[in-house]
């Protein structure tokens, strides 16, 4: 799966930030993983989706490793997921990975949240 990555997340302002929301893609996106950054996706269709957030290698629970875990949006509705801790992040590139289980009418935003 070539996953597209993200570089350049929307950072809000005290001023006011453009949002500018993109279609999400079907081999799913890699977020950067700095524990400041969330997931908002749309889905403007006319049936739910599934949203799935991979564990990492490292993500533990009794010595076993959890399942994916996959979150519906519905028809129509917008949802928030993230930010993510360690056990989210994917050896590979250091990313959370997430896929869609539809992409039609389906669109995401990253937002990095920076505390001052």
């Amino acid at each position: 799966m070539a996953r597209t990555p993200i570089t350049a997340p929307t950072i809000p302002t005290t001023a006011g930030t453009a949002v500018t929301p993109a279609a999400a893609p079907v081999d799913g996106i890699a977020i950067p993983n700095n524990g400041r950054r969330a997931l908002r996706v749309t889905n403007g269709g006319g049936t739910s989706i599934n949203v799935t957030e991979k564990f990492g290698p490292a993500a533990q629970v009794d010595g076993v490793a959890p399942a994916d875990r996959s979150v519906a949006v519905a028809a129509a509705a917008t949802k928030w997921f993230g930010p993510w801790g360690g056990e989210y992040t994917q050896a590979d590139d250091g990313s959370v990975h997430i896929d869609f289980s539809g992409v039609t009418s389906v669109t995401y935003e990253v937002v990095e949240f920076n505390a001052k």
